[in-house]
């Protein structure tokens, strides 16, 4: 059986995605231009605002919304309306950014983000820069050219390369043949690529199909795999 591990790699874009729009949220943290019809700085309070053709630019990335605030203070704010943002190759459209303090932020309603091929769909992305971790609390979808993940609950700790998938979950590799699923899916890309499919748990590539309450994948770095059920004495 074989399959790959790049659909996997895919939810670690989720938090790279939200970079474009949290660089440019925060002013403090460099060189930036605000532009809207309307501009309001309290200088005592840190607190701005702009409404209307909102315009950030930040470095290489810009974003525009309706309405945005922002504490230079607290390290709080938000964009809404309307929401683009685009770092280098990184785009992201939502209905709203909360940043939530330096280091924590979220993209709220139709999130759509897009870096090269990776693209990801949720209606809720957080991201915590200080742990890289990124979560998808309502669930969504992580695909990119090689397949797609789907589940009900999605998060992942990008320095770990570990990554899980819960309720409905379900992958999809076109270009493999390949597709599993479970209660729940985990990816664990410092295991020697291993994929733990758990509950009701199955995978099909051309006329092989494997069930099992727990099934393991172990991938090698051409897309191998050695599939294997749930051993005697494991959870």
């Amino acid at each position: 059986m074989r399959t790959g591990n790049r659909k996997w790699a895919a939810l670690a874009a989720a938090g790279c995605l939200l970079l474009s729009a949290a660089a440019m949220a925060a002013p403090e943290a460099g060189r930036s231009e605000l532009n809207g019809d309307t501009i309001e700085y309290n200088m005592k309070t840190g607190e701005m605002t702009a409404r209307g053709h909102v315009v950030l630019r930040y470095e290489d990335g810009m974003a525009t919304a309706d309405y945005a605030e922002y504490n230079i203070q607290t390290s709080t704010g938000t964009l809404t309306g309307g929401v683009v943002a685009d770092k280098g190759d990184m785009h992201i459209v939502c209905d709203r950014v909360d940043v939530l303090s330096k280091t924590q932020i979220a993209a709220v309603g139709n999130v759509h983000g897009k870096q090269g091929d990776k693209q990801l769909d949720s209606p809720r992305v957080e991201y915590r820069s200080d742990e890289e971790y990124v979560c998808m609390p309502q669930g969504g979808t992580v695909a990119t050219a090689d397949g797609s993940v789907t589940a009900d609950y999605m998060e992942g700790w990008m320095n770990e390369k570990h990554y899980r998938g819960v309720g409905n979950a379900h992958i999809v590799s076109p270009p493999k043949n390949f597709e599993g699923g479970g209660n729940e899916a985990e990816y664990f890309g410092s295991e020697k690529g291993k994929v733990v499919l758990k509950g009701d748990a199955w995978a099909v590539q051309d006329n092989h199909t494997l069930k099992s309450s727990r099934l393991t994948v172990y991938l090698d770095d051409e897309g191998r795999a050695e599939a294997k059920p749930k051993e005697e004495g494991n959870g």
